[in-house]
């Protein structure tokens, strides 16, 4: 039965019951039976292999202890992530909401969270290059020009000269879309003469519908805004501006099956996954 010599299962006997310092089995009239303690051994031993296959079962399983956490750059976890999840769970009956966990930031400080462990998925705007981590581009995000009604001023008319004298609203260093302008910027060769600095996509947004100029956005960040006319967007007229979104993790960490399933679902996305905005 075990495809095994007669004297190489005698030589592992005897290497057992010397493990054991035991009598294991019994030996008479060229039968063999077990012996007390061989039948302990026995019961114990497939206690244990049984155990072992239960435990082998469960981690092999998602199940509702595992839990991941998810790192967004700012227009995704404003405009994407919530119906990305949403979809994801119903995609995966066995899966809640509790055992996601979503933070939220500039795609360079969630860059340096994933590097440091601290979050096992990141989202962001750009690659987030000073690491060498695994990417997946999942999004193509339209770049357009946005201006409030108020200045009466139509986004269409892009003269290099006109956009120079703007007041132009941008981000903070360290973020994609303040990136994203300085390339705009570069590759319409203008230096705006005023330039205001935020730390808030919103408080961009909302300084741009009260007229205090003009800025770069993503469209998917606006959808509202643009609905309800309280801002006015162009494409730019010298070719359609586009940003990709990436997905990203480190190489070597552990990845649960939750991780794995959930990666495999963005990776998986046959096109832009729908906005919730």
């Amino acid at each position: 039965m075990l495809n095994l010599s007669q004297p190489a299962v005698s030589h592992q006997i005897s290497q057992l019951e010397a493990y054991y310092n035991k009598q294991l089995f019994i030996r008479a009239n060229r039968k063999i039976k077990l012996s007390e303690a061989g039948k302990t051994l026995l019961e114990h031993g497939q206690q244990l292999i049984a155990l072992n296959d239960r435990m082998e079962s469960l981690l092999a399983e998602g199940d509702s202890s595992q839990t991941i956490k998810i790192g967004c750059s700012n227009t995704i976890g404003e405009c994407l992530i919530s119906k990305m999840i949403q979809d994801f769970i119903k995609w995966s009956s066995d899966i809640k909401s509790s055992q996601i966990q979503i933070t939220i930031g500039t795609s360079v400080h969630i860059a340096d969270l994933l590097y440091a462990s601290e979050i096992d998925l990141a989202l962001v705007e750009g690659q987030a290059g000073r690491y060498n981590f695994v990417s997946h581009e999942f999004y193509d995000d339209l770049l357009v020009l946005g201006i409030s009604p108020q200045l009466r001023i139509d986004p269409g008319n892009q003269e290099p000269a006109k956009l120079e004298e703007m007041t132009w609203l941008i981000r903070e260093p360290g973020c994609a879309m303040r990136q994203a302008t300085l390339d705009l910027w570069k590759g319409l060769n203008i230096a705006p003469k005023s330039v205001l600095v935020y730390n808030s996509n919103t408080l961009i947004k909302e300084g741009v519908k009260n007229g205090l100029g003009i800025a770069v956005f993503s469209k998917l960040a606006i959808c509202p805004e643009i609905q309800s006319r309280q801002l006015i967007v162009s494409r730019f007229k010298d070719r359609d501006r586009y940003r990709p979104f990436y997905l990203l993790r480190t190489d070597k960490q552990f990845k649960s099956n939750l991780h794995e399933r959930l990666w495999d679902f963005i990776v998986d996305l046959d096109e832009n996954p729908n906005a919730s905005c």
